[in-house]
């Protein structure tokens, strides 16, 4: 049988491209197109594994090691956990539709164009029906903040628990994760209060907020004094936003 490295390469940067797409659908993690791509021709890179000799546990460990260097490219480090969750749906991802597309070979003929096709419409069901039941991420959003003209894309989470707003004009306000670098004109300082103590944060105006298409305006943006300990999330999202993003 004749193999064709440049295209079996091809087929593998495509096939690692839309596993790291469904990563990122499935987590909502929002990643750039242009490092899907990068971290997919950093994958593309495993073919040669085929050529090499070697048992099922070093290909196994070494497969291990080009998914967690992939995801790092793709999705980059924030936290051992964020990089191990992303890690872990990669290969669980993988070894999911791997099994489907291994229990199909033999009753499906396909060429190269047939396998990527049929591999696109296995990830695509198994990732919609994922989704549809993947409730610790259902509060997940993709969230666009205008400041002062500058777009900020982050990754919120609608939380019930925050009704914080500025008792001026009672604008709800969105915390955001104190790592985000925004600079800080016309201060507006809102007193809140924690577990253990009563203290202000630091709030800005937003020109308008989009979330799935919906447009929120007279929101503050409040920046944390403390990161935020909720999984590969940037920003707290307002309870009062629950209705729209819902509907």
């Amino acid at each position: 049988m004749i193999i064709y490295v440049d295209v079996v390469f091809i087929v593998n940067i495509i096939i690692d491209f839309i596993l790291l797409m469904s990563v990122s659908v499935i987590l909502t993690r929002n990643a750039k197109l242009k490092r899907i791509l990068l971290g997919s021709i950093f994958g593309g890179g495993t073919t040669f594994l085929l050529f090499i000799k070697i048992n099922w546990i070093l290909l196994t460990i070494l497969k291990i090691i080009f998914g967690l260097v992939m995801i790092v490219i793709t999705f980059g480090f924030r936290n051992l956990k964020y990089t191990v969750n992303n890690l872990y749906y990669l290969l669980t991802t993988s070894f999911m539709i791997g099994g489907v597309m291994y229990l199909l070979k033999n009753k499906v003929l396909y060429n190269y164009v047939g396998l990527v096709l049929l591999f696109l419409i296995v990830v695509y069901l198994y990732v919609k029906q994922l989704k549809k039941y993947h409730i610790n991420y259902s509060n997940y959003y993709k969230v666009q903040i205008f400041i002062n003209n500058n777009k900020y894309i982050l990754t919120g989470f609608l939380d019930t628990g925050n009704k914080l707003s500025d008792p001026y004009k009672h604008r709800p306000v969105i915390v955001i994760d104190k790592k985000i670098k925004c600079k800080l004109n016309n201060i507006i300082y809102v007193p809140y209060k924690s577990l253990n103590n009563t203290s202000v944060l630091k709030c800005v105006k937003t020109d308008k907020v989009i979330i799935n298409n919906h447009l929120f305006k007279n929101y503050l943006v409040g920046f944390s004094k403390d990161k935020i300990q909720i999984d590969g999330v940037d920003c707290i999202l307002h309870s009062k936003m629950k209705g729209d993003l819902n509907a």
